[in-house]
């Protein structure tokens, strides 16, 4: 399908409206992950709960997107609003890049976006990682897959939708390719020993696996509800004493690598950020580290 033709709902001087977005969101056929997609779709079903009966003609703008910032923040957490309202700015700005509409209503407010330094980050120290790695968890793919995102950066949904040809060899080793978000870049993700020796764990288990029933997922995991119960379990078992959940493994990556002298800009585009400010709240919990290059990450866990 051709990702550039004109919306059909875009009025003749380019002004925004609902029903553009949720056209360029249908039309899409590009997605990353399925996982990415979804998160779109979820963003139109909240535009629709805002916009109700006038939903497909009612124009974007500003004074749109702060009714619709309080929206979201009287039916969501502050970091689901923030998300929908990145994902919002993210296809808007696509959409000027392609010439369908003449402005992007959300470049100039950005004070309206929920603070994400407001909501706490739990993260784990490099001791309270290794009591985790020592204890058994419930459930091994939950122990590997958790572990992995904490050297990697990786998100539930986007561990889930890991496949093996997303890691490759590079020129300083082993390394995991991953998109950024929004701008259609992808980063390389440097893998580091304890990371490596997860992936030949994988590895070894998926080479039992007959060739009929493979599926070139690196991790194969329960449900969501599954994951956080074994999660929970696995922390009291390590007797670690913080109420952790899956983001806890992004956190702990981003902490770690500052903290070892990763320049922030690094850490964002690991983290598959666009924008490095959305990554200054791990600077702020522990001071901004000087910049150094990428292979001091592997100290980080050492």
């Amino acid at each position: 399908m051709d990702q550039t033709a004109p919306i059909k709902q875009q009025s003749a001087d380019g002004v925004l409206t609902c029903g553009a977005i949720e056209e360029a969101v249908l039309r899409r056929t590009d997605w990353r992950s399925k996982s990415t997609r979804q998160g779109y779709e979820a963003l139109v079903v909240q535009l629709k709960g805002y916009a109700d009966d006038d939903f497909a003609e009612r124009e974007v703008d500003e004074e749109f997107c702060r009714g619709f910032t309080n929206y979201l923040l009287a039916n969501v957490k502050p970091t689901s609003a923030r998300s929908y309202l990145e994902k919002l700015r993210t296809l808007t700005r696509q959409m000027k890049k392609r010439g369908e509409i003449a402005t992007t209503p959300l470049d100039d407010i950005g004070s309206l976006l929920p603070r994400a330094e407001e909501v706490e980050k739990v993260y784990l120290t490099k001791e309270e990682l290794e009591m985790m790695r020592r204890a058994a968890c419930p459930a091994e793919s939950t122990k590997r897959a958790f572990l992995f995102s904490c050297y990697t950066g990786l998100l539930k949904g986007e561990v889930k939708e890991l496949q093996w040809d997303a890691i490759r060899w590079s020129g300083n080793g082993l390394v995991l390719v991953r998109p950024l978000d929004g701008d259609g870049g992808m980063v390389k993700v440097p893998l580091i020993e304890p990371a490596r020796g997860i992936l030949s764990e994988q590895e070894r288990d998926y080479a039992k696996v007959p060739t009929e029933r493979r599926d070139d997922h690196v991790f194969h995991l329960p449900s969501n509800t599954t994951i956080s119960a074994h999660l929970s379990e696995w922390a009291r078992e390590a007797g670690v004493k913080k109420d952790i959940n899956y983001m806890t493994s992004r956190h702990t990556f981003a902490t770690m690598a500052l903290r070892a002298g990763v320049d922030l800009y690094v850490v964002a585009k690991w983290c598959g950020y666009s924008n490095v400010g959305t990554a200054q709240v791990y600077a702020d919990l522990i001071g901004r580290a000087p910049a150094d290059s990428g292979t001091i990450l592997e100290s980080a866990f050492a």
